[in-house]
């Protein structure tokens, strides 16, 4: 069975334990970070573990997971999903507008049941040539302000009223 996968980089969680990493040592002597390397090392491992995961793709299922360690952190079949859309999540905060660029994958009860982010993705081309194989594709590309509860999949996908 041929299988077709795209590796994402999350850049997240490593900017977050630099940080914390650079708030320790300022707060601490360069000792305290020597005499516990064992737990910076560990924390850094899982850092990396965590910030880099994989779509793959293949006849019977799509599946969301972990790089470096095989756990599955999401897996659907195509008969859970009704179609997939590309969509623009835009989210307003204290420094301003920020857009994702995004792929939901919409189940039968129209919530999105998988989603992942297309920036910092390898072979995503290829993967989306295999999705469209066996899914539907929604050719309406969409606009969301501030997705939160919708990407998760607790409301429901408010898809724009068709033009008569």
């Amino acid at each position: 069975m041929r299988e077709f996968k795209s590796v994402g980089y999350h850049f997240w969680p490593i900017v977050f334990w630099i940080v914390l990493f650079y708030s320790i040592i300022k707060k601490q002597p360069f000792d305290f970070v020597l005499d516990n390397i064992e737990y910076v090392i560990l924390s850094l491992l899982f850092v990396i573990v965590v910030s880099v995961g994989v779509v793959r793709v293949n006849r019977e299922k799509i599946t969301k997971e972990l790089y470096l360690i095989s756990f599955v952190l999401k897996s659907k079949t195509w008969r859970e999903i009704k179609y997939y859309i590309e969509v623009d999540e835009i989210y307003y905060g204290r420094h301003g507008q920020s857009t994702t660029k995004a792929i939901w994958f919409v189940g039968h009860n129209d919530k999105v049941c998988l989603r992942f982010k297309t920036s910092f993705r390898n072979n995503l081309h290829i993967v989306l040539n295999t999705i469209d194989k066996f899914e539907t594709k929604n050719n309406t590309k969409l606009t969301i302000l501030n997705p939160y509860f919708m990407r998760r999949g607790l409301t429901k996908v408010k898809l724009p009223e068709p033009i008569p």
